[in-house]
């Protein structure tokens, strides 16, 4: 049974972000950093329960993903991109990546099954 998002947002979040193939690490600090809104490593670790040695992982990981960004400072600070930005983005990859498997399917099919399946 699939977790209510209204009931536990947070979880449902890491969820839906796991399976969009991030990292194990990455959607508990994407998490954190959407709900402290800006953080260094050390609050990130401490709301997420991520090792601080690994948050800097997961950035770069989102960062490289356009998810999160780092203001460059001692200590560095991370914060998340809204929540539209990181639905938009994942809605063109999941696109992109329906168009290449349809494609690549559509180019092992035998002929004759495509012409017979359109006229159905």
């Amino acid at each position: 049974m699939p977790t209510d998002p209204i009931e536990n947002p947070r979880s449902v979040a890491v969820e839906q972000l796991e399976r969009f193939g991030l990292s194990s690490y990455a959607p508990r600090t994407y998490v954190a950093l959407a709900g402290l809104g800006t953080g260094t490593a050390r609050d990130v670790s401490r709301v997420s329960e991520v090792p601080r040695t690994r948050v800097y992982d997961a950035v770069d990981e989102l960062q490289t993903r356009g998810l999160v960004d780092v203001q460059r400072s001692s200590p560095k600070r991370f914060w998340a991109t809204s929540a539209e930005t990181v639905s938009r983005a994942f809605e063109r990859e999941f696109r992109r990546r329906t168009d290449d498997l349809r494609a690549a399917l559509t180019a092992i099919e035998p002929e004759k099954r495509r012409t017979e399946q359109r006229g159905v």
